[in-house]
């Protein structure tokens, strides 16, 4: 089985598991599934600490400036077909997160690409 196939099913079944399980919880799991389409996605409500999610829907590694609600930026590197969370610091939220064309530094052989910790501030 692929890895994108093996990360989607994983996602499709934590899901499911927390609507049937606990049925508190079902909200909560309904809120924090991808959406139709792919990129910046604020959450309607918080979970927890989480209140925003990027959604990568292509096979590529990218690169994303995000932009807190005090004004600071940052970049991410998001590997094809996963989502980037983004959680509450210090009482301020990521308010928008968008794709750029400057390459992300990626890490590993060839065969087993990754992101690297440091990444290209833009």
């Amino acid at each position: 089985m692929n890895r994108r196939l093996v990360n989607v099913f994983s996602a499709v079944c934590m899901f499911a598991a927390a609507a049937i399980g606990n049925a508190p919880e079902a909200d909560a799991a309904t809120r924090i599934m991808p959406p139709p389409g792919c990129g910046f996605v604020r959450l309607p409500q918080p979970v927890g600490e989480l209140t925003a999610r990027y959604f990568h829907c292509d096979d590529s590694f990218i690169l994303i400036k995000f932009h807190w609600s005090g004004g600071n930026t940052g970049t991410s590197c998001v590997p094809p077909y996963h989502q980037r969370p983004f959680f509450r610091s210090d009482g301020q939220t990521v308010v928008n997160a968008y794709y750029v064309t400057t390459p992300p530094n990626l890490t590993g052989p060839p065969s087993d690409r990754r992101c690297a910790l440091s990444q290209p501030r833009v």
